[in-house]
């Protein structure tokens, strides 16, 4: 199937992640904790599908606004600015200081 123009970026990064199998990752945790592998994977998706919701309730209306324009022009630099704008204001910054 043929991906979008405005989708490209996020197919690059897809592609990547083909290199990394996460695995390993589950499988240890799952002997760690006693939680079933794919218990924990479904934990894990429904923790990142939850993650854009979550920061549409953290983030300004107006730097929403401005990250998706900068995203849709495929500006990522002016996105990473954005983000790092974010990030600054956040608590973990002030937890990594």
């Amino acid at each position: 199937m043929p991906v979008p123009a405005e989708h490209r970026e996020f197919k690059r990064t897809v592609d990547s992640s083909q290199l990394v199998d996460p695995m390993p990752t589950f499988r240890t945790l799952s002997a760690n904790t006693g939680i079933p592998v794919d218990e924990l994977v479904h934990h894990a998706l429904v923790r990142w599908a939850s993650a854009g919701a979550e920061a549409l309730m953290a983030i300004e209306p107006q730097a929403l606004r401005d990250l998706i324009d900068a995203r849709h022009r495929e500006d990522w630099t002016k996105v990473a600015g954005i983000i790092d704008w974010l990030e600054a204001g956040s608590d973990r910054s002030r937890l990594q200081s």
